[in-house]
């Protein structure tokens, strides 16, 4: 297998809300043009996005858009700037923003909430993570949905001959149900990793032994960083992972994108950088 590239973007909230001096516009302008540019260095196979494009649903202040005034932001998103995106396939997972039944969300995005791609000698197996009561009547933040343990090992069987990369908005081990099916899955050798977004961090977690000490590796965020907390954000500033896999090796790292903002009321220059590498060979 010649070494592929993919690209991973995730937390990018095309919405009502401009982030450290800039606004959200030239922060979706920025984002596209720094997808092209990677493109253009080293050419990726296919892009994963793994949701929160908005906050379409969202419990708190003006609450989501979706209930509020039948305003999807995803869907204003993908039609506004998804023609600039490089020519190679995409697919998208809803996050916890975007709590569109089935129907709804493939009429806005063409994906299924929950799907599976090969390529080469991979499977990647994108969960919904947040498929639980879908379509909801009130602002929600949306429910976190465990893994679905049946469907994945249907899937892994199909393909028996095939590295299997899990992909969610998020997962946790303690918010697991079927703790002992996801063990079992986890343990499974030809499972080598996981990605998820939703922390709008970008570090990597070691999972302990019973999950098969397997890593959830964060793909970062193009909105708010470290999860909103932080007093400065730059430690996971505005950016996207890729993910470098060969027959016998996978390479990782969050690019920091080249950036002007304002933080704490003070310019600042964001340089371009890669971080939290990983590097796993099997």
């Amino acid at each position: 297998m010649k070494k592929k590239r993919v690209l991973l973007v995730s937390d990018t909230h095309n919405c009502h809300i401009d982030w450290y001096g800039v606004s959200t516009k030239e922060r979706m302008d920025r984002l596209m043009r720094h997808i092209q540019e990677e493109y253009h260095k080293d050419p990726f196979e296919m892009i994963l996005f793994f949701g929160d494009y908005s906050l379409d649903h969202w419990r708190w202040q003006i609450q989501g858009s979706w209930l509020k005034e039948g305003r999807s932001y995803t869907d204003e998103w993908i039609k506004a700037y998804f023609d600039q995106l490089p020519p190679v396939p995409y697919y998208m997972i809803a996050g916890n923003h975007e709590q569109y039944g089935e129907e709804k969300w493939r009429e806005i995005t063409g994906c299924s909430r929950s799907l599976h791609v090969v390529m080469d000698d991979y499977l990647f197996i994108l969960l919904d993570g947040y498929g639980a009561n879908l379509d909801p009547e009130e602002h929600s933040d949306g429910t976190y949905a465990p893994m679905d343990v049946q469907k994945v090992r249907a899937i892994m069987d199909q393909y028996p001959d095939k590295k299997v990369i899990l992909g969610s908005h998020y997962f946790h081990p303690d918010l697991e149900s079927d703790k002992d099916g996801v063990k079992a899955i986890l343990c499974d050798e030809r499972v080598i990793c996981l990605f998820a977004g939703h922390t709008h961090k970008a570090d990597v977690w070691t999972l302990s032994e019973e999950y098969g000490s397997k890593k959830v590796i964060f793909t970062g965020n193009y909105s708010y960083c470290g999860g909103g907390k932080d007093p400065d954000p730059r430690p996971y500033m505005w950016g996207f992972r890729d993910l470098y896999l060969d027959e016998h090796s996978l390479l990782s790292r969050y690019i920091v994108q080249e950036n002007d903002v304002v933080i704490q009321n003070e310019a600042v220059k964001i340089p371009y950088a890669y971080i939290e590498e990983v590097k796993m060979e099997y």
